[in-house]
């Protein structure tokens, strides 16, 4: 079986980030995902769940790729805070492209009240996340619903409206984890979309990394470890943005910069107290964007 038919990997080491940072005590932990445990392969669920094999995982993952971690859980902090105010200021639609194992629509309890969510996803992830998310919650919930979009050969502009999504509506659109994989075709393909098929007040969240992990020229030995390791599970690193230049990126293409937030400040707003000594992975970000309407 191919990784693809597996489903992603990457997303996969993601969540596994999450349910370990979960299990952290109450005054360490940056985020709380508790449906991440419950979306692993039931192994993982058996090794996470103890305290000596997580402290080996998360001191094996910081000497290969220094602050990865917090920089993964600070993301899903950044991104649940993100959308916990695009709900208050009432968007209608929440899109998750990528989606993976993302949890938000079962979380956000708010999300069923209003909000319709749809996660897009390549078929064969989705379809295992789908079993997953029977397994946990006993049904598909009536508030979601699973767009199957392969970037390689269909278009977000025809899967999401056949699927009942209304480009009239404000809607927040969440790209967690998915821009380093893609072609800066696929990039541009997907802004265009967001900008040109959502309604007034719609934004888009995602996270990017920096150039130099990319071409090479980083000095940082981690930078070199995640090339060579997203490569040998298939989901090689292809796209990247200078971080000096993502509001002119932005503006180009039809949106107004919110934030753009880098290691220093993630550190900032959320590694304080026992965790003030966690590293954040230095060779990303996360931006978000308001679409510029005429």
């Amino acid at each position: 079986m191919s990784r693809i038919k597996k489903g992603s990997m990457t997303s996969k080491e993601t969540l596994r980030w999450r349910a370990i940072e979960s299990l952290r005590p109450e005054d360490e932990r940056v985020c709380t995902d508790n449906m991440a445990n419950d979306f692993m392969d039931p192994p993982w669920r058996s090794i996470t769940k103890n305290r000596f094999v997580r402290k080996l995982l998360i001191r094996q993952s910081n000497r290969d790729f220094i602050g990865m971690g917090g920089f993964t859980v600070a993301r899903t902090r950044y991104i649940d805070e993100f959308l916990q105010a695009k709900i208050g200021e009432g968007i209608k639609q929440l899109v998750i492209l990528g989606a993976g194992y993302d949890s938000r629509a079962y979380r956000f309890s708010l999300l069923e009240q209003g909000v319709k969510v749809f996660e897009v996803d390549h078929p064969n992830t989705q379809l295992l996340k789908m079993l997953k998310v029977k397994t946990v919650l006993g049904s598909l919930p009536k508030h979601v619903v699973y767009v199957h979009v392969d970037f390689a050969s269909e278009k977000l502009e025809i899967n999401l409206p056949k699927n009942g999504y209304d480009s009239r509506l404000k809607t927040l659109f969440i790209w967690e984890g998915v821009t380093m994989y893609l072609t800066a075709e696929s990039v541009d393909q997907t802004l265009a979309f967001i900008g040109g098929y959502s309604g007034e007040g719609s934004c888009v969240v995602f996270d990017y990394l920096f150039e130099s992990p990319l071409d090479g020229t980083s000095q940082l030995k981690e930078a070199e470890m995640m090339r060579r390791h997203c490569a040998k599970l298939g989901e090689p690193l292809l796209f990247a943005l200078k971080y000096d230049a993502v509001a002119g990126f932005l503006s180009s293409r039809g949106f107004s910069l919110i934030e753009n937030a880098a290691a220093t400040s993630l550190k900032d707003a959320y590694f304080k107290g026992k965790g003030q000594k966690r590293k954040v992975f230095p060779l990303a970000a996360i931006t978000c964007a308001k679409v510029r309407h005429q």
